[in-house]
């Protein structure tokens, strides 16, 4: 089996291991257990790609919240409903960074929504200085 061919066999079976963004776990085990069938070499590059693909899906359904200070479970419903607007959300992380001064960062996948402080000072420090598009 070429490299191609092993990859698109391996995004297939990404896919098929998820429903409405959560992973369904009898699939995955299905899944793994037919590219660990496969010889050696092809078995680690195809379990590899198949981890890769596993949390590249996670990624894009995971919220990640930072803020300044911990939020309350009604603040995270929120930004989580908000968030779900654009994709289904699965897991919610939140971390406390005291450097982002305030306001909140949200991250889906390669998405980045940067509201804190920080954001806006560093936003500010490229006008200043040329830096902008």
């Amino acid at each position: 089996m070429t490299k191609k061919e092993l990859q698109k066999k391996v995004a297939k079976l990404v896919n098929i291991s998820f429903k409405d963004g959560r992973m369904v776990e009898s699939c995955a085990v299905k899944s793994i257990k037919a590219l660990k069938s496969l010889p050696r070499y092809e078995a680690i590059f195809a379990l590899s790609e198949y981890l890769k693909g596993i949390r590249r899906i996670e990624r894009e359904h995971t919220l990640y919240i930072e803020t300044l200070v911990p939020l309350s479970p009604a603040q995270v419903k929120k930004a989580k409903k908000l968030a779900e607007k654009k994709t289904q959300i699965t897991k919610v992380l939140v971390n406390i960074n005291p450097e982002i001064l305030g306001g909140f960062k949200l991250k889906i996948g390669d998405e980045i929504w940067d509201e804190s402080v920080l954001g806006k000072i560093s936003q500010v420090k490229e006008v200043i200085q040329g830096n902008y598009e």
